[in-house]
């Protein structure tokens, strides 16, 4: 359920997607799974039981191509972590106005209140462990899916005997396929991040060798059926794709199923962002600790908690940051998140065909079949997705794109100056 949460936390967020049309939403979520995800989550389960420490793909790329690169991974996969987990605060505000409180929460102080009071609790059962965050997010999950089974189980029947025309248009009229399909990939993309992110808490995992392979595999269907399912009967009760936006799913479940029905989703929907901040600071914290282990930053940020044993100030440095982050729209933060989440991803895969080839005898509790053919196979189909979404990017917002980058690259270069100074004066 954390990887769950570090993933999706139900099909909220999802909602935009379906602007792309009928039929190229459902594609989308039924068939990116096979060239984004799968890849990814067997990219994870390998190198993650193969190299069970804590900082996870820190480590992984940190020892397949270089400690450079490593910080490289590390840094963007900090500040897409940044920017993602800010996204959880402004999703509950949107299902927290869905319940009848917009009026209220369009005052900007009230909202940041809301905002707080929401992420000071759920910091604390990050600094309690990930025992603690672990049950905290099975009993989010099983909470916000209740209401989710129930929506399936109301429309499933009616949406399969009008499966033709829930299923068309393709695409939106005047729109083409292939505009279609870009329109809807970065926030499939977005709802597809996050399968390496628990990889990071991977020593105060049980036998993680074991476990954090077989949890990515039972991980990876309970989230494709958790969108596909209630899109695609959301669509029969709602077809008019301009209704479908970020907050709008109680009043589709509403369609489906009544205003009890609705409410719940409405309520589900908080759960769904309380979950997904809890499980993304929980994974993302430990990117600046295990940084400051290694002298990249700040040597304060090791401290750890003298009861549970957590980096109490990377948790805590973290969720400020989100919470500051939390300002900004949805859509500015998904488009950012995917950029710095796809450059981290590929110094990953990187690193898996290095170490395939380098260290053939280091032990795989988990292997991908099929040799190294198989492995730079599955490396080459997400890059493809990511060149596809970056060019999107680019091309609409080349201002953004570069200022991303450039601050990114000025931050870092700002850490490894303080990691050559930090040495040099400890020689």
């Amino acid at each position: 359920m954390t990887i769950f949460f570090c993933v999706s936390g139900g099909p909220y967020g999802l909602e935009s997607v379906v602007q792309s049309g009928h039929g190229m939403a459902l594609i989308l979520i039924a068939v990116v799974p096979f060239i984004w995800v799968l890849p990814i989550a067997l990219m994870s389960a390998e190198l993650g039981s193969a190299i069970p420490e804590e900082g996870g793909y820190y480590e992984w790329v940190k020892r397949g191509v270089g400690p450079r690169a490593g910080f490289a991974c590390a840094w963007l996969t900090y500040l897409y972590s940044c920017v993602d987990v800010a996204i959880y605060p402004v999703l509950f505000v949107k299902y927290l106005g869905a319940l009848g409180f917009d009026s209220t929460l369009a005052n900007p102080w009230v909202s940041f209140a809301v905002r707080l009071v929401m992420v000071a609790p759920l910091t604390w059962l990050n600094i309690r462990g990930a025992v603690t965050t672990g049950k905290a997010a099975l009993m989010f999950a099983l909470a916000l899916l209740v209401p989710f089974v129930l929506l399936i189980a109301e429309g499933l029947f009616p949406a399969l005997r009008e499966s033709a025309s829930v299923t068309s248009p393709l695409t939106p009229v005047g729109i083409s396929a292939s505009t279609a399909f870009t329109t809807g990939l970065f926030v499939i993309l977005w709802n597809y991040l996050g399968w390496d992110s628990i990889s990071t808490i991977s020593r105060e995992i049980k036998d993680a060798k074991r476990v954090f392979p077989k949890a990515l595999m039972i991980g990876l269907p309970i989230v494709v059926l958790c969108y596909l399912l209630p899109v695609f009967v959301g669509l029969q009760a709602v077809p008019d794709i301009t209704k479908w936006t970020e907050g709008s799913w109680p009043v589709i479940a509403e369609a489906v199923g009544g205003k009890t029905l609705g409410t719940a989703v409405g309520v589900g929907g908080l759960l769904s962002a309380a979950g997904l901040f809890v499980a993304g600071l929980l994974a993302a914290s430990r990117i600046p600790f295990v940084l400051a282990t290694d002298g990249y930053m700040p040597q304060s940020f090791t401290k750890l908690h003298r009861n549970y044993s957590t980096p109490t100030r990377a948790i805590t440095t973290s969720a400020i940051i989100y919470l500051i982050l939390s300002s900004f729209s949805f859509e500015q933060l998904a488009e950012v998140d995917v950029l710095l989440y796809s450059s981290a991803l590929l110094l990953e895969f990187w690193a898996l065909i290095k170490l395939r080839r380098r260290q053939p005898e280091l032990s795989r509790p988990f292997k991908i079949r099929g040799g190294l053919a198989t492995v730079m196979l599955i490396s080459i189909l997400p890059a493809l997705l990511i060149a596809v979404a970056s060019y999107q990017m680019v091309s609409s917002s080349w201002q953004e794109s570069i200022g991303l980058f450039l601050f990114a690259t000025i931050t870092g270069l700002l850490l490894l100056r303080f990691q050559r100074k930090l040495t040099a004066s400890s020689q």
